[in-house]
């Protein structure tokens, strides 16, 4: 049976309404494209996101197609990947709808013949697992109600276009078997069910004219498919172009790099003040989000009731870059500051986001981590940031007391009576002369030598090294900050000094290995200071650690029976990059300990509150982040808390104390246990 488009509709051909509601539908589709998506995006300042293709479309194949990250977040993932499934299956039935519409000899159907059929019996399958997720996706909004979630009547529009999509076609195609008295359609099992109940008398009253109705489903159904074409760039579903370039488009680098003002001396602007101060691919994140609260729910500054919902930034950022009236993050502007209404001139920053937005962010990366379309929250966060700091001067006063004594000491340890001459000559640290003499380096950082808790953390690890007979040595007053906090601090000309620096000392020293206590000073030197020209084989701790007691060339002798273990992934180590198992191998070789695990760990961990610069940050909401991050400790029974950075050390020790726990728990950096461990 032909579709009615093979007929007059109205005195009209049907063929050209169709061909007219077709260009319509694509024509206002491609317009509010190119306006809402395209055209911000070529605004964007350049970023290469064009290599490592292999790669690439592995993770396009994984991410998009096999839904991988969607499926983590439990009964959401289920219903959001029904849809998008039963979506994707359906495409070739919508190329073929068209081309009935158009022609009834050539189409997919006639062509394919029993293959067609094979197709038609995963769409109808498919078909039900939408009519499902649409199911579930009510109840969710309806019932479980989670808190991050936006209910809006956008959401409802969308999934009562869905649900008519999938019902019209199971009603037209009914209709349709019906018509042609086909009893054996093995291929459409329930369209074939519904067929049966058709073609009958309704209590002896009336019976149905099965080929109109066939025909009305039919307009129904493509209008309905139309309607949803032209309907999706402005609604929340514009993701469902967005985040497929997104995911091929990704970070395929550390997470914990961030990119460089390249030819700093030369620029006119510094950081992101507005939209076109974004790249491309910042640009292409706001159209992808798709508002499902993750990066919300997982990111600690929200969790301890700071200004900031990363979902909401970015919703904000995309209502700007469409010149809509943004949310303005709710949670910060509440009673606490009003904007005037918005219009070309309003300021992204301190118009659309609140400077407090910006500062609140620890720069853990749990937000990127949780995000099933890899939006990159940090980056455009530290952008703003730079544009506070560098040209309008705009820091908080803790944050801008640091920088000083970063730029005037060389370290951000404000009003402490330690230095790094004495207390590598107590250790009797050696001295690097030069990579040709020695192996490693030991990077002993600023916390390790100016922070009186951490100085211990210091005498252990050279206890150890020598323990092991590794080769190596300490640059003593020669050595300075590498930078890491001015630049997540958002002063990237002050960071790029302190690099170029510190590579020409490396340079100098002929430095080819460094050993690095700090997460920070790791990334830092593993993963930017590459930007400026400075390659290193750079080991953490806890993987030469790790390292030499598989070897054998630590032996652990003291008996921790008595002791329950649980280790703090550091952001900057674990999150950012990759480091879970070596700090883990060391606690499991700790004779007689019991390891057990905190209820956020690994790739999900929470952050210590240090990050991004907090370190050096007033924390000014009761609720603080190392406080909630030390309950987790408690929760786990842990009688030692195992830490890999001291930047969590110092956060756990305030927790502790925080929660007069002392009595039960107590933090150790990891190289501490293994230096008790070699006494017996």
């Amino acid at each position: 049976m032909l579709p009615p488009t093979h007929s007059e509709l109205f005195g009209i051909p049907g063929v050209l309404l169709l061909a007219l509601a077709v260009v319509t539908s694509l024509g206002v589709f491609a317009r509010a494209l190119w306006m809402k998506v395209v055209s911000p995006i070529l605004r964007g300042r350049r970023l290469h996101r064009f290599d490592r293709w292999p790669e690439r479309l592995r993770r396009f194949l994984v991410y998009v197609i096999a839904q991988k990250k969607v499926f983590e977040n439990g009964y959401s993932g289920v219903l959001h990947a029904l849809i998008f499934w039963g979506f994707l299956i359906w495409q070739p039935f919508t190329l073929n709808l068209v081309l009935e519409g158009f022609s009834g000899a050539i189409t997919l159907s006639t062509l394919l013949g029993v293959v067609w059929q094979a197709y038609i019996l995963l769409a109808e399958i498919s078909t039900v697992g939408v009519l499902i997720g649409v199911g579930m996706a009510c109840y969710r909004r309806l019932v479980l109600r989670p808190p991050s979630l936006h209910t809006t009547a956008d959401a409802y529009v969308i999934l009562a276009l869905i649900a008519a999509l999938m019902l019209t076609y199971f009603a037209s195609e009914a209709f349709k078997l019906a018509a042609e008295g086909v009893t054996d359609a093995w291929y459409a099992p329930v369209s074939q069910t519904v067929a049966g109940t058709l073609g009958v008398s309704y209590f002896g009253l009336w019976t149905l004219d099965l080929g109109q109705w066939y025909g009305g489903l039919w307009i129904l159904h493509v209008s309905v498919f139309l309607g949803f074409l032209m309907y999706i760039p402005y609604s929340k579903h514009l993701h469902l172009v967005a985040s497929p370039f997104n995911v091929l488009f990704q970070n395929l680098d550390a997470r914990g790099m961030l990119q460089p003002i390249k030819d700093i001396e030369q620029q006119e602007r510094f950081g992101a003040g507005r939209l076109d101060d974004l790249t491309w691919k910042q640009v292409l994140d706001l159209d992808t989000c798709t508002e499902c609260g993750r990066c919300t729910d997982n990111c600690p500054a929200y969790m301890t009731d700071k200004p900031l919902s990363p979902r909401d930034l970015i919703l904000d950022l995309k209502a700007y870059a469409h010149r809509e009236e943004p949310r303005r993050q709710r949670e910060v502007l509440a009673g606490r500051a009003q904007f005037a209404s918005l219009s070309p001139e309003t300021p992204m920053v301190d118009g659309v986001v609140h400077p407090e937005t910006l500062w609140a962010c620890v720069t853990c990366g749990a937000c990127m981590e949780a995000c099933p379309v890899f939006i990159e929250h940090v980056p455009t966060i530290v952008d703003m940031r730079r544009y506070l700091v560098m040209e309008k001067s705009a820091i908080p006063e803790t944050a801008e007391t640091a920088l000083v004594s970063l730029e005037r000491r060389g370290h951000p340890w404000r009003g402490t009576s330690h230095n790094r001459v004495d207390l590598l000559a107590e250790l009797k640290a050696p001295e690097f002369s030069s990579g040709d003499e020695l192996e490693y380096l030991y990077w002993v950082g600023c916390s390790g030598v100016l922070e009186d808790r951490n100085r211990r953390i210091t005498e252990a690890m050279i206890k150890v090294l020598k323990a092991a007979e590794v080769s190596f040595g300490v640059l003593g007053p020669l050595e300075s900050c590498n930078g890491d906090p001015a630049r997540r601090l958002g002063n990237e000309y002050l960071y790029q000094v302190l690099a170029q620096q510190n590579i020409e000392l490396f340079r100098e020293k002929k430095v080819r290995k460094v050993i690095t206590q700090c997460p920070h000073c790791f990334n830092t030197f593993r993963n930017e200071y590459p930007q400026f020209g400075g390659a290193y084989e750079v080991v953490h701790h806890s993987q030469l650690i790790a390292g030499l007691i598989k070897t054998g060339r630590l032996k652990l002798s003291k008996d921790f029976s008595q002791e329950v273990v649980t280790y703090h992934d550091s952001c900057y180590l674990g999150r950012h990059n990759g480091v879970y198992d070596a700090p883990r191998a060391i606690a499991e070789a700790l004779p007689g300990a019991k390891v057990v695990e905190m209820r956020m760990r690994r790739e999900k961990a929470m952050c210590c509150g240090a990050g991004g610069g907090h370190m050096w940050m007033e924390e000014k909401t009761a609720k603080r982040i190392n406080w909630v991050r030390t309950d987790m400790a408690l929760e786990a029974g842990a009688s030692v808390v195992g830490t890999a950075c001291p930047f969590c050390m110092i956060m756990f020790e305030d927790g502790i104390r925080g929660r007069n726990a002392e009595e039960r728990v107590r933090a150790r950096d990891l190289v501490e246990l293994v230096a008790e461990a070699l006494e017996g």
